[in-house]
């Protein structure tokens, strides 16, 4: 499965072009339970006991490692195919992930690497099935073969489930993205079905333990991954929700009416001057005329009468850090950044001739963009 940038601390087990492959040390647990739970097909197949046939339950293990690689290493080379570099190639508890730096610019280049994973482990699995039947029943290596087959065209099958995290689900954000030209809302719908993906991998797990197909330690397996997926897609749904509200948010929708006055006026001028223009702000320019400082309307309310013809504006504003000045007609994504890269509580909002419109909350977008 294919995923944005996440931490990359690991074991470097070496790269993928230019793509470093890293091993989570959470993967030796995965080992271990796989050579718990294979030990006894080992049995049942070969005539092993011992420590042997763990010896051969945990180089199925290592098996499943090498295609999870083969799978993410599919990702990675058809992402640098299609124009979006993976940054590194990580294998962990949960099998792999291809972390980028940012998603595909068009809907067949997210299919395209979508695609690939699963049919990785299909062509995986074909070949295996084929090598298996040049080995006679009851040898390792046959037992080793069909295992892999098998597992490898259970990977494929389960990837391509039409859910997010999974590569289905990128298929079909891509499909749904390509029909309705809205990335956002197509990955909306994947990430809902991705929950519903969740809950059936859950159900499934307590019918296979309930029914004997399965044991209880596979079947509680089986429940950790239906609980990531419903993590994973509750992720992307949340995701989905806060990027289509980033995208509808505009600095002239959200700011609050100002009016500006020079660097020498008072409080009672700054207040008789936001009354007289409708105006919920007062924004304090320097002697350049140029935003510097926005009132604060608790201190200056809490200004005696008697005194405020006397206390300069100045006085009761908060100096307006570098960068705090933004233009009209700021929206979306382009707005974000901007707040990003000039942190500050408030921000003054200049007009095209330079003159100041309004005052920007950073609350105010913060919970407007908020699902």
């Amino acid at each position: 499965m294919s995923a944005l940038p996440g931490p990359t601390a690991g074991i470097r087990l070496g790269r993928v072009g230019r793509v470093p492959v890293l091993l989570r040390p959470s993967w030796f647990l995965v080992a271990m339970v796989m050579t718990i739970l294979f030990a006894p097909t080992v049995r049942a197949w070969v005539d092993l006991t011992g420590p042997a046939t763990y010896a051969i339950a945990f180089v199925f293990a290592l098996i499943l490692l090498l295609s999870v690689f083969v799978h993410e290493a599919a990702h990675a080379v058809a992402a640098a195919a299609t124009g979006t570099p993976a940054t590194a190639i990580v294998l962990d508890l949960w099998g792999g992930h291809t972390a980028f730096d940012a998603p595909s610019s068009r809907p067949w280049r997210a299919i395209v690497v979508a695609v690939v994973g699963p049919a990785s482990n299909a062509l995986i699995a074909v070949v295996a099935f084929q090598l298996m039947d040049l080995f006679q029943p009851g040898t390792v290596s046959r037992l080793l073969f069909a295992a892999t087959a098998t597992s490898n065209l259970v990977v494929a099958v389960f990837n391509a489930l039409p859910g997010l995290p999974l590569d289905g689900g990128r298929v079909l954000e891509g499909l749904v993205w390509r029909i309705g030209g809205d990335r956002l809302r197509a990955a909306l719908v994947a990430g809902h079905a991705g929950r519903v993906v969740a809950v059936g991998t859950g159900a499934y797990a307590v019918y296979a333990v309930a029914t004997g197909e399965h044991k209880a330690l596979s079947g509680f397996w089986m429940v950790l991954v239906g609980l990531l997926l419903w993590r994973s897609a509750g992720q992307a749904v949340e995701a989905a929700r806060w990027n289509i509200r980033t995208e509808a948010a505009v600095v002239d929708d959200l700011l609050q009416p100002a009016v500006a006055v020079p660097s020498n006026a008072t409080v009672a001028g700054a207040l008789m001057s936001a009354a007289g223009a409708g105006a919920s702000a007062v924004v304090v320019l320097d002697v350049y005329g140029r935003p510097a400082a926005i009132v604060d309307e608790r201190a200056a309310a809490g200004v005696p009468a008697a005194r405020a013809a006397q206390v300069g504006a100045g006085a009761v504003a908060e100096a307006l850090p570098d960068g705090a000045v933004l233009p009209t007609g700021l929206a979306g994504r382009s707005l974000i950044q901007a707040l990003e890269e000039a942190p500050a509580a408030r921000y003054a909002v200049i007009g095209p001739d330079e003159i100041v419109v309004g005052v920007l909350d950073w609350e105010d977008v913060a919970r407007f963009v908020t699902p």
